[in-house]
């Protein structure tokens, strides 16, 4: 018992800040605002501590192994927090300009505090009934938060279709689950995985591949892959924009990080199955294929980024399909440098957004002039998100690919360049409009207001872009040593 509370040290800490600064704010009321965000860091400070001091390279098993503490689960937790502490910055500015946010300040951190806990949980778990729950710890509070101000019809229907269709994909995945019960008689990852080898059930039992391929559909939605993404345009733009950056973020942290824990692990053997590399090698296609030419239309800067995500989701997924070791990396990775240029992106925008109260991408134009740093740090994400060194997006896609290469799937990296070409247009036609088109609009909002807490977060992002390919080599250590074994 007090080696299962020791393992859950971290989350323990978020879900008492969470809850901490919920029923704080409730007796004692709006004099307790101001310190709400500087409670919830020193929590997420504390449970970033915690993970080093009591999870960090001693690996563990809890609660009848349905908790798992290893490399993997460190990472994951380490840099989901890193990530929280982001965005509890990033809000600090951005809920003074929200009336419905302002008003009930206590549940909106709480609801980010319970995303975040589910999504460590996510990392660290150890069988079917574990992964289902994590995963709901963080859709649920998400459909919440996307609809968090209700006085704006787009928001009411941005939470609407992500809770019915988010509930919709619960439901398949949780019935894939239930096949895979059903052909193996276990819910423990690695005994699933064990029972598959010695049975050899991948070449003899259809229902362990249905099961599997339904479980990928409902992770498909989690991740926003096609053709299971048609809830991402309309629930990014309508939400508020800080709730998009964890959508965008944290919530495809929790998926990807369940997707790995599923395959690599319960289904270790999943490459032996024709069936199931297709389906994945399928959703990976269309899903850089229909992301990156339904974007080149887009006016608005955030529906613009859910087919951005949508992209980025199908090059992670060649990682899944080449199924092997470096190709887990691989997509460890990836997904730092996509956080960390999407964290980027949207602080640029919540700047833009306040200041000039237009989400449209032509809220950018005159930028390059008036605020010449952080169009400077602007083009560092779009030009990483593109893939093209000398940043992170392109040692994440490299990498990749590189796997992919390795696995015969040298005809899918080829549409995966390809596609990214195209990718170039609309990442540049931002670029474009702050140095080559006049701001037309109020001479008051030309230059944007730029607070020096968002400056610094918005600082350290674009070096961390350009630190992951002048060091890649201390990227590629932290993602080896976080691959799950298999």
């Amino acid at each position: 018992m007090v080696i299962d509370l020791i393992s859950i040290i971290p989350e323990l800490i978020v879900t008492g800040f969470g809850l901490l600064v919920l029923m704080l704010s409730v007796f004692i009321g709006k004099k307790f605002d101001r310190a709400i965000a500087p409670v919830i860091t020193a929590g997420i400070v504390l449970a970033i501590g915690a993970v080093f001091a009591f999870n960090f390279y001693n690996p563990a098993s809890a609660f009848n192994n349905s908790f798992v503490v290893d490399n993997f689960s460190s990472f994951f937790r380490i840099f989901t927090l890193i990530t929280a502490l982001i965005i509890v910055g990033l809000s600090v500015g951005y809920v003074k300009e929200s009336v419905y946010i302002k008003r009930n300040l206590g549940e909106f951190y709480f609801l980010i505090m319970m995303v975040t806990v589910g999504t460590m949980l996510m990392s660290s778990s150890g069988d079917l009934i574990m992964l289902f729950l994590s995963l709901e710890l963080v859709s649920i509070p998400t459909y919440i938060l996307a609809g968090y101000e209700k006085m704006n019809e787009r928001s009411n229907e941005a939470s609407l279709k992500y809770f019915i269709l988010g509930v919709l994909a619960s439901a398949i995945l949780a019935y894939g689950f239930s096949l895979i019960y059903g052909a193996t008689g276990e819910i423990n990852l690695k005994e699933i995985a064990q029972i598959i080898i010695n049975r050899d059930l991948l070449s003899n039992s259809y229902l362990l591949i249905v099961g599997t391929i339904m479980a990928l559909i409902g992770f498909g939605f989690k991740i926003g892959a096609a053709p299971f993404h048609w809830w991402a345009p309309d629930t990014y733009e309508g939400s508020p924009t800080i709730i998009t950056t964890l959508i965008t973020t944290i919530a495809k942290l929790a998926a990807f990080s369940g997707l790995i824990r599923f395959l690599f692990i319960g289904i270790s053997r999943f490459k032996d199955s024709v069936w199931i590399i297709l389906f994945i090698i399928i959703l990976s296609m269309l899903s850089f294929i229909l992301g990156n030419f339904m974007a080149l239309p887009q006016k608005n800067f955030k529906r613009l980024m859910a087919y951005s995500s949508i992209s980025h989701a199908g090059y992670m997924l060649i990682g899944f399909a080449a199924a092997t070791m470096d190709a887990q990396w691989a997509v460890f990775v990836y997904l730092m440098a996509y956080i960390a240029m999407n964290l980027g992106a949207f602080s640029v925008a919540m700047l833009v957004e306040r200041t000039r109260k237009s989400e449209e991408i032509k809220a950018f134009a005159g930028m390059g002039y008036t605020n010449p740093f952080i169009s400077i740090c602007m083009i560092i994400f779009m030009i990483s998100m593109v893939g093209i060194p000398p940043f992170a997006g392109f040692i994440g896609k490299l990498f990749v690919f590189k796997a992919g290469v390795e696995a015969n799937l040298t005809w899918l990296v080829i549409i995966g360049v390809l596609t990214s070409v195209v990718s170039l247009w609309y990442y540049v036609n931002i670029i474009r409009h702050m140095y080559f088109i006049k701001y037309e609009g109020d001479a008051a909002a030309a230059k944007i207001k730029a607070p020096k807490l968002n400056v610094f977060i918005i600082s350290v992002l674009a070096l961390f872009n350009i630190a992951m390919v002048v060091v890649p080599s201390v990227f590629i250590l932290i993602g080896k040593n976080a691959v799950t074994l298999f």
